[in-house]
């Protein structure tokens, strides 16, 4: 079993391992509070994310969020189709349609 967490592949570019899901992103949300401490752009890489859930798209808008309110803008690549399904639903897709999106 993968253990859940986020991986920092550079300054400013971060990749997620495992499930984004309701048991999962109360912890991923304190791993990525150093995320947006400097005023530089951040990446996230969803290409290894094996589960997600409407939690997982939370937490992705909270982190759209800090970004704008920190002045920088944050670019997620590889978006699980399940998150995107939820946000299509949602109506709120549009909110990600700069983002590269994943399968």
């Amino acid at each position: 079993m993968t253990t859940t967490r986020i991986e920092r592949d550079g300054a400013f570019h971060f990749h997620v391992v495992g499930e984004m899901t309701f048991s999962t992103t109360t912890m991923l949300l304190q791993q990525s509070e150093t995320f947006f401490s400097g005023s530089q752009d951040v990446e996230i890489d969803l290409s290894q994310v094996t589960a997600a859930d409407s939690a997982g798209l939370a937490l992705l808008l909270e982190w759209k969020a800090v970004a704008a309110h920190k002045g920088v803008q944050v670019a997620v690549k590889e978006i699980p189709g399940d998150m995107l399904s939820i946000a299509h639903l949602c109506q709120i897709d549009s909110l990600f349609e700069d983002s590269e999106t994943g399968g």
